[in-house]
């Protein structure tokens, strides 16, 4: 009797643990996000106009493309939004096929933030 429970304890321990680790995660342990940038909206909020590229990195992490335009320097940061945490997201290492949530900066010659434009 006691041998029963015990194999079916385990067995439902371990179905258990399968079912939890199944599924279409985005996870930071990917190649196809930047490690580390678990990042929430409140945190990508606190980056305004005026501020500089050493608070923006340090917040954001690496930007996923640089380009240099007239107005100065644009940096985007594609996001990817974890789907078991709400309002959390990972920096995208490429550029996504289809754009859904991303974060571009104009930075001027002394590399403070002149423009912002965003869609999370």
């Amino acid at each position: 009797m006691i041998k029963k429970l015990l194999i079916l304890s385990t067995l439902a321990s371990v179905l258990f643990l399968v079912s939890c680790s199944s599924g279409n995660k985005v996870q930071a342990g990917s190649t196809k996000v930047h490690p580390h940038t678990a990042l929430r909206k409140l945190e990508i909020d606190m980056i305004k106009v005026g501020d500089g590229l050493v608070k923006t990195e340090a917040v954001l992490g690496k930007s996923t493309e640089k380009s240099s335009d007239p107005s100065g320097t644009v940096m985007v940061w594609y996001f990817a939004e974890d789907r078991d945490v709400p309002e959390q997201y990972y920096t995208l290492k490429e550029k996504p096929d289809t754009v859904e949530k991303f974060l571009k900066l104009t930075f001027d010659a002394k590399n403070k933030i002149t423009a912002k434009d965003f869609k999370l």
